[in-house]
């Protein structure tokens, strides 16, 4: 494939095309602050994505997880790779007015500690996509260093909204 149909392809596939923002983070999944780990998607591909999260000393997760020696937590490095892979899953025609949910975690590693300051990238694959679940395997980076890599595996479904996520 031509790198300009590849282009193309890509247009017809996804409702959103990076690079984007967390306004439109917040379109495709449901996630609010403070629970919302992604602050963008630089890059779509036809099995990937790459996105990213800024740590700042200002993380309600700082507050008790280190006093003193903040450390972003490995469980939400977790989550954070799931919801910049739920941007791309969600972003697709096909998934509009679904929801992905995890549903586990295979291989988690942490090599290193994610602490403020830091901007975790993230880089996934998706694999076995099928109309209901998929298998995303995924990596943070920070100043090309690993810092944490699994496998995660969702499951999709009709969020009941339409597609338009419901405010609180």
């Amino acid at each position: 494939m031509t790198q300009l149909s590849e282009v193309a392809n890509l247009a017809n596939t996804f409702m959103f095309h990076p690079p984007f923002g967390t306004a439109v983070v917040q379109q495709i999944i449901p996630h609010r602050y403070p629970f919302l780990h992604v602050d963008g998607i630089t890059e779509f591909t036809e099995a990937g994505m790459k996105g990213y999260k800024m740590l700042s000393a200002g993380e309600p997760c700082f507050a008790g997880h280190f006093p003193g020696e903040p450390v972003f937590p490995g469980v939400l490095q977790i989550e954070t790779m799931a919801q910049v892979g739920a941007c791309w899953i969600l972003s697709r025609k096909e998934n509009l007015g679904k929801i992905a949910y995890l549903m586990s975690v295979e291989q988690a590693k942490f090599r290193r500690p994610a602490v403020p300051g830091m901007r975790l990238d993230v880089t996934g694959t998706i694999s076995n996509l099928r109309s209901r679940s998929g298998k995303l395997s995924a990596e943070i980076t920070a100043d090309g260093k690993v810092i944490s890599s699994a496998i995660i595996l969702f499951a999709f479904q009709k969020d009941g909204s339409g597609g338009q996520q419901q405010q609180l």
